[in-house]
Formats: C-alpha cells, sequence, structure tokens
C-alpha cells in the first residue's frame, strides 16, 4: 500500500545517454576490479568476451574489466583459445569468466497497462 499517488514515483532519474554509458561502464567494472585475464589491478577497458565481429553483444554479461593490453591482444579473437594460450591463464579466473558469461540475461517483467484515471486503480488507503 502506498499513502499517497506521489510514492509510487521515488528514485526517478532522467540520465542523458552518456551518463547511462557511464553507469554501465562503472557498473560493470565494479564488478571486475581485475582484468579478467591477467588480473592487473583496475582495468581501463570493456572487452567484448564473445567478440562483436563473431556475433557477441554488447550486454553486462558479455562484456569484462580488460587491461588495455589484454584487450588489444585479444583483439576479435575467440577468448577461450586466446586465453588458454596466455602465460597468464588461470583456471580460476576462466571459471569466473565463464560464470560470468553464462548468467541467465534479465528480462524486465511485462509492463502492466492500467487507467491510472480509473478509481481505485492506485490502491490509496481510505481517509479514516
Amino acid at each position: 500500500m502506498v499513502d499517497s499517488e506521489l510514492d509510487l514515483v521515488f528514485n526517478l532519474q532522467c540520465l542523458q545517454k552518456r551518463s547511462a554509458r557511464k553507469r554501465f561502464r562503472r557498473s560493470i567494472l565494479d564488478e571486475w576490479p581485475e582484468c579478467g585475464y591477467c588480473g592487473r589491478h583496475n582495468p581501463s577497458t570493456l572487452d567484448h568476451v564473445i567478440p562483436r565481429a563473431c556475433g557477441g553483444k554488447t550486454n553486462k554479461h558479455n562484456l569484462i574489466g580488460a587491461c588495455a593490453d589484454c584487450n588489444l591482444l585479444k583483439s576479435d579473437t575467440d577468448w577461450f583459445t586466446w586465453y588458454r594460450s596466455q602465460e597468464f591463464w588461470t583456471s580460476e579466473r576462466e571459471d569466473k569468466i565463464l560464470s560470468w558469461i553464462n548468467q541467465p540475461e534479465f528480462e524486465p517483467p511485462s509492463p502492466v497497462f492500467v487507467n491510472w484515471m480509473e478509481p481505485g486503480a492506485l490502491l490509496l488507503p481510505s481517509a479514516a
């Protein structure tokens, strides 16, 4: 229940495209404080694990934090083959990447269409 119809809209922010990109980027880098491949601290780039050139999407679970060197070296090659051939390969980081990219994609719930002007649609408490 809500006390007022104003309570239905909270933490609503209008983001410009640039701000939205920064938040999206920051949300991924916060999850990857080290390069997903070599383990170097504070990665500066996002790498498409499955390269866009190979059909990879730009969604959260296809992007990991990577240092510029690893991102450049990997380029658009298959990450699994490339990563396994590197001296810094570890099974722990490989498992972390695999669990990250294999997470189910979030699907927002279907919108419910309600005529908000209809009496009783907001389920506001009655005045006592």
